[in-house]
């Protein structure tokens, strides 16, 4: 990838420049931009690389910042969190292009946390499933809620209506479809779990990685490290209208950290970037 070098304040308008000239660093981006607004840094001049991701100048000072994510480790499955949730946006993505529902419904999935998806199991069921939408939404009422289910027993304390499933895929608890005057058909999604502490064993396993890969940095006077945790949001809109598939995600996120401070690194910083407007200096 070429290098994209500013020798001048950087505002809103070059960074929607940079945005634009290299979309295949739009999230590293993002990331940076609401880490510096998290720790008010401020800097004269941004350069895009690989290695470190970025470097600015700032304060008299050449500083390298490396961007990595922080994931939850899904001991019950062999994928990682960040590639189930790919998976199931990639699903949602596919149910909606199937659903020709009567009228516009938001169809709610609620997701099984760290529950991967089976693709032989979703390629033969979602066509199924989106008949049954379109099937449902033929007989719903303004304003209401209706469920889809696995099995009668489901959802027993629910008053709303129910449909029974039994093909549901194993990574959705139920799908809740909502009437209630949407312009067009939007899929969300709903997940739960319980969130552990970001750990000293966690920040090792990313340092270990790191320390190994910034003996090929571009030299500079100090070189950070920012461990990015929960949903970044996007530095700029690129569609007037609004996405049709709204997920929530907490592949990257936790409690908090849980580490005694600080910690020892090769970085001159590095720092744990609780998104967007929470940053700890780890060492």
């Amino acid at each position: 990838m070429g290098e994209a070098v500013f020798d001048f304040k950087v505002n809103m308008f070059d960074l929607r420049k940079l945005y634009l000239e290299e979309p295949q660093k739009h999230d590293e981006l993002s990331a940076f931009h609401w880490f510096t607004k998290a720790i008010c840094l401020e800097y004269e001049s941004l350069e895009l690389t690989e290695r470190p991701d970025f470097i600015i100048d700032s304060d008299q000072r050449r500083i390298g910042i490396e961007i990595t994510l922080a994931e939850r480790n899904c001991s019950s499955s062999k994928y990682s969190s960040q590639q189930i949730e790919a998976e199931q946006t990639k699903f949602s993505d596919s149910l909606l292009q199937s659903i020709n529902s009567k009228i516009p419904l938001d169809v709610g999935l609620v997701f099984e946390d760290g529950k991967e998806v089976d693709i032989n199991q979703t390629n033969g069921v979602r066509d199924a499933l989106a008949n049954r939408i379109n099937e449902i939404s033929a007989n719903m009422t303004p304003h209401s809620v209706e469920l889809i289910v696995r099995s009668e027993g489901d959802m027993c304390r629910s008053k709303h209506r129910k449909h029974v499933f039994p093909g549901l895929p194993n990574f959705l608890q139920h799908i809740q479809l909502f009437n209630d005057g949407h312009e067009e058909s939007v899929v969300t999604g709903a997940r739960g779990g319980f969130l552990d502490s970001f750990t000293e064993a966690d920040i090792s396993s990313i340092l270990e990685k790191k320390h190994r890969s910034l003996i090929g940095y571009q030299k500079c006077d100090e070189q950070w490290l920012v461990i990015v945790s929960g949903s970044v949001p996007p530095l700029f809109v690129e569609h007037d209208s609004r996405p049709n598939v709204l997920l929530a995600s907490i592949a990257t996120s936790f409690a908090g950290v849980d580490a005694k401070l600080p910690l020892k690194s090769n970085f001159e910083k590095v720092y744990f970037f609780n998104s967007p407007i929470h940053a700890t200096l780890l060492t």
